[in-house]
């Protein structure tokens, strides 16, 4: 059967073709990790690395589409993989359970690194891998209605340690499921995007969306 039918009629054939050779890597499989997870197995990529260190708690499941009161206690990368694998759609999961480091090693294959943390002491240690090994980075954070997200390109664009020089971590973060699949399925296109050569990128663009009031605003950086 051919999974991708619809799909191909939004893509020239060499671009649904690079698709299916498309290896990226997803940075916590949490709230923003699982959605970006479901949707680029739904697009067929051939391979997706998960990182991730943490165990499933009650506070996960509001909005941490892979996992039920079953798999409390669990580790995150273990059931995730378990969840994907079930489908059988081609694309290969590969778990990493493991905390991120600055001496991270990233698997050569991956073309993409999608940004899913929830601190930012943890994402800039995340970009500086991603500049060390030349890939580029989906930067999304959600809060509570708001959401943002841009494209960090190593000796392109703006780092994200200087976009948010000063940025406050909180204990928690509020967190609204719908608000996180959105930002995460706007990273997934940002990601298909930047791996086709689109033009159209948030590369030194910041687009901020404020789902109290349906607005999008893009800034340039």
């Amino acid at each position: 059967m051919d999974y991708w039918a619809r799909q191909k009629l939004m893509f020239k054939p060499e671009e649904q073709e690079k698709i299916r050779e498309m290896v990226v890597m997803i940075v916590g499989v949490g709230g923003l990790g699982t959605h970006q997870a479901q949707e680029l197995q739904r697009i067929g990529v051939k391979k997706i690395y998960l990182v991730d260190f943490d165990l499933i708690s009650p506070g996960n499941l509001n909005r941490q589409i892979f996992y039920g009161r079953k798999d409390l206690k669990g580790y995150k990368v273990d059931v995730a993989k378990k969840y994907l694998d079930q489908f059988e759609l081609g694309t290969e999961i590969i778990a990493h359970n493991q905390q991120l480091n600055p001496q991270m090693e990233i698997p050569l294959d991956v073309n993409i690194i999608f940004d899913a943390l929830d601190t930012f002491k943890a994402r800039l240690i995340l970009e500086t891998l991603a500049e060390q090994y030349q890939l580029p980075l989906i930067h999304g954070g959600i809060y509570a209605w708001y959401g943002q997200i841009t494209t960090i390109i190593p000796g392109q664009t703006k780092k994200l340690s200087t976009i948010f020089p000063a940025t406050e971590e909180q204990e928690q973060i509020p967190a609204f499921s719908p608000l996180v699949a959105l930002v995460a399925s706007l990273q997934v296109i940002e990601g298909v995007k930047v791996y086709l050569h689109d033009e159209q990128i948030l590369a030194n663009r910041l687009l901020l969306i404020d789902a109290s009031d349906y607005s999008f605003e893009i800034i340039n950086l």
